[in-house]
């Protein structure tokens, strides 16, 4: 089976990395996003995908649109494109150039929370379970007929980056045989229910500032769906705080204060408290809160 791959972040070189390993696949090409500019310093830095790619010492195309994406395509005899979190919609001509089409996976239980970004939707909603769509692709965002579904469960102490692994494992896990099956007629495509579709959008930076209006639920959701990135966030002593980790509760606290309690930091919410326990102040490392408290124990009780 010859497929070219396409995706950009971590999530899809994990598979990636799987799909190099099965004997019966053999990936013609990887396109994936150019480098970008990364941090403070600006340093130019190459997509998770190429860095596996490379290792694999796999052709690595880097189209900068659409009209490059057909050009350096064209013509090339792959059974599928194989697609995972690329980062771009695809324009109809390139969807129709497999023998077989576009397989799409995507890190969500189709047709809920189309778009860029499933997993901190899942978590920004409290959700129990997720799972992984494999969809064969049509022009539209993550409109096209379903022929695999995989479900897991949200724990509660999961975040992005540990729920993003499991996605990410559990896809590496069902790709390879999907493809066989689909190649071989035996995994059958099915619509979705369009009138059920749900949408989510790329996170920006600000997004992760902290409403101490809202539920300490909803806030513990939003801790858990920005970390590693944007990461949650407040003003402390006129610094940024970012809460990395935490848990809720119910007690009653002033809105946005933060006060101690036996020796334990809570921030008052609506309807509860946040109980930090990994921060990270502007300026320094992350650290467990307990340390932070003992930085800052004067400036707590002062508010």
């Amino acid at each position: 089976m010859k497929i070219v791959f396409m995706g950009t972040p971590e999530f899809a070189s994990t598979i990636l990395e799987s799909l190099a390993r099965d004997s019966n696949i053999e990936i013609l090409a990887v396109v994936t996003q150019p480098d970008k500019k990364v941090g403070r310093k600006a340093i130019m830095t190459p997509p998770a995908v190429k860095v596996i790619a490379q290792e694999l010492e796999i052709e690595v195309i880097q189209p900068k649109d659409k009209e490059e994406i057909i050009e350096e395509l064209d013509g090339i005899d792959a059974d599928f494109f194989v697609v995972v979190a690329y980062g771009m919609i695809l324009p109809e001509e390139v969807l129709e150039m497999p023998k077989h089409g576009a397989i799409n996976v995507h890190a969500s239980l189709l047709p809920k929370y189309r778009g860029a970004s499933p997993i901190q939707e899942s978590l920004l909603h409290g959700d129990k379970q997720t799972g992984v769509s494999i969809m064969q692709m049509d022009e539209k965002l993550d409109h096209g007929d379903i022929h695999l579904v995989r479900r897991i469960e949200i724990e509660r102490d999961d975040d992005l980056q540990t729920l993003t692994n499991k996605l990410a494992s559990l896809s590496a896990e069902i790709i390879p045989t999907a493809l066989n099956d689909i190649l071989g007629n035996e995994l059958p495509a099915l619509a979705q229910d369009h009138s059920k579709a749900t949408y989510c959008s790329k996170i920006k930076k600000e997004d992760g500032k902290i409403d101490w209006s809202k539920n300490a639920e909803e806030i513990f959701n939003m801790i858990r769906a920005y970390n590693p990135w944007p990461a949650a966030h407040t003003e402390f002593n006129g610094k940024k705080l970012k809460i990395l980790e935490a848990e809720s509760s119910e007690e009653n606290i002033e809105t946005g204060k933060f006060i101690l309690q036996d020796g334990i930091l809570k921030i008052g919410a609506k309807n509860g408290a946040i109980i930090p326990s990994r921060v990270q102040l502007e300026g320094k490392k992350e650290m467990d809160v307990k340390d932070f408290i003992n930085g800052n124990k004067q400036a707590i009780e002062s508010q």
